[in-house]
């Protein structure tokens, strides 16, 4: 499973440096004229290598008794009725159909406002987000924490938490569609805050319902956590990067970040 494990994170991470690299041939050498670009790409690179460290972890040691099972013995000891029908539907409503379609409308709406280009990459990186979670559990095949512990009926493998994944990839989408909908607009600073919270914090809910739940380990939420948020970033980044390429052409599309120079936005020409 070592093995298994090591190969998916360097899998993860050549294709995420190979996106940047095509990116940056497509964009005419943008990546690294586009503010912020080669910081995010390698915030990406940073965040696949920690999900390739929990991998590790886990091949190495299958039950990572020092890291796990003293946070499942802690929840066992706080459950309460109330907290876990607040687990069952923040589970519910969370879930990868949930927050994966949620990233999915938002594309629409973008597309809809003329973001075309933008759209597709979310939609690419949802359809991403999903096929990882798939491969990563079939490389990986970690066994979730014991039936008599669960208060969900799961049958797929555990790690990563899909979950967990697709809420961080999916959540920040929808919030970073929410800022480039609003830029330029009297209220713009004051809606950035208020969406990137609310995405940071309903991750961490999402993720944090499923240790609740029992049904997976604090590893397999961290490493969906790290990957959704790799992919969210290299949504959000190849985006700006692709958009720099087209106010070359002349065919601005605007993407969170990077604000167009034109004053009326709203349905941009491609």
């Amino acid at each position: 499973m070592a093995l298994d494990a090591t190969a998916v994170t360097l899998l993860a991470l050549g294709v995420l440096i190979g996106l940047a690299v095509l990116a940056d041939r497509v964009a005419g050498g943008a990546l690294a004229s586009v503010p912020g670009a080669l910081r995010d790409t390698g915030i990406v690179a940073v965040l696949v290598l920690a999900a390739g460290v929990v991998f590790t972890l886990v091949a190495t040691d299958e039950a990572l008794e020092d890291a796990d099972a003293p946070v499942l013995g802690w929840v066992l000891g706080v459950r309460t009725p109330g907290l876990t029908s607040a687990a069952e539907g923040i589970s519910l409503i969370g879930g990868t159909v949930g927050t994966g379609g949620l990233a999915v409308v938002s594309a629409v709406v973008l597309f809809a406002r003329g973001h075309r280009r933008t759209a597709l990459i979310w939609v690419l990186g949802v359809l991403a987000g999903a096929l990882a979670i798939r491969l990563v559990k079939v490389a990986v095949e970690r066994p979730r924490p014991p039936v008599a512990l669960r208060l969900a009926e799961e049958t797929t493998a555990s790690l990563p938490s899909g979950h967990a994944l697709m809420a961080a990839l999916g959540l920040t989408l929808t919030a970073a569609a929410v800022v480039a909908l609003t830029v330029g607009t009297p209220r713009a600073r004051l809606v950035r805050r208020v969406v990137v919270v609310l995405a940071v914090l309903g991750a961490l809910l999402v993720g944090a319902s499923r240790v609740y739940l029992g049904v997976h380990w604090t590893t397999d939420v961290l490493a969906g956590w790290f990957l959704g948020a790799a992919l969210a970033t290299t949504c959000i980044t190849l985006a700006r990067v692709l958009d720099a390429r087209a106010r070359l052409g002349d065919a601005p599309d605007p993407v969170p970040g990077l604000p167009a120079d034109r004053p009326d936005t709203s349905h941009p020409v491609e």
